[in-house]
């Protein structure tokens, strides 16, 4: 299932450089994601949000400055804090991965923030209150913890990845047997023209080499580059051959 990329809202609570802020929205415009929600940021319009942010400048200039998170989230529909903190009172809990599969299915009919506290004392309780659920990056070690930026990265990606992680697979586009047996020939015959003689025979010598490229899952283009490679080979031997009047 597709995430409705539109309808998932990242909210900063008080970032405290502009360079985070910067950094966050390139991790967003990196992952696919436009909606950035900055509550009482103070000036970020800076040199140094401007520089991290790398080519996603249009995602600081559309970003959307609200004074509470109350307001930042009035709208949504769900509502996830990203927090290290434990607290007295339990939400429900889920890992980066456990809330994909929660927020991607309802993404596109419904509103979602995945909000970020403060860089040093994160969300207050009556903030952690405004939302549905709370969502912890696991780790070998909560200190030091993930900065700001980094943290909207792994959301982010963790978001991209489940929804669409398919479409970046790798598709092989394997050779087909004619094509390699046809290969196996050119690369006998080339060696024969220089004298190459295996240890033992060529059935086994030419086996060894299928077993070479079965084992890297020959494509198509690498047929292509073999072919060029003997084909460079037989023009050299060509050249020699004319120069010296001798067929080998």
């Amino acid at each position: 299932m597709r995430i409705h990329a539109d309808h998932i809202y990242f909210v900063l609570v008080e970032p405290q450089t502009p360079g985070n802020i910067g950094a966050s929205a390139r991790a967003l415009k990196t992952m696919g994601f436009k909606n950035l929600v900055l509550v009482n940021p103070g000036n970020f319009n800076t040199p140094e949000a401007r520089w991290m942010a790398h080519a996603s400048e249009d995602i600081l200039e559309n970003a959307v400055v609200c004074s509470t998170l109350e307001e930042a989230v009035h709208d949504k529909h769900f509502v996830a804090a990203a927090t290290q903190r434990e607290r007295s009172f339990h939400l429900p809990f889920y890992s980066p991965s456990q809330l994909n599969e929660k927020i991607i299915p309802i993404s596109p009919e419904h509103q979602i923030a995945l909000v970020f506290g403060r860089e040093a004392s994160g969300l207050t309780n009556e903030e952690l209150a405004l939302c549905h659920a709370v969502t912890t990056i696991p780790a070998h070690t909560r200190h030091p913890s993930l900065n700001l930026a980094q943290a909207v990265m792994v959301y982010a990606y963790e978001l991209f990845n489940s929804a669409y992680a398919d479409l970046k697979k790798y598709h092989w586009k394997l050779a087909k047997h004619e094509d390699l047996q046809a290969l196996y020939k050119r690369m006998r015959e080339s060696l024969e023209r220089v004298g190459f003689e295996p240890i033992d025979s060529w059935e086994n010598f030419t086996l060894r080499f299928s077993r070479l490229l079965g084992r890297a899952n020959t494509e198509v283009r690498d047929v292509r580059v073999w072919h060029r490679i003997f084909k460079a080979f037989e023009e050299y031997i060509d050249q020699i051959e004319k120069k010296t009047g001798k067929k080998s």
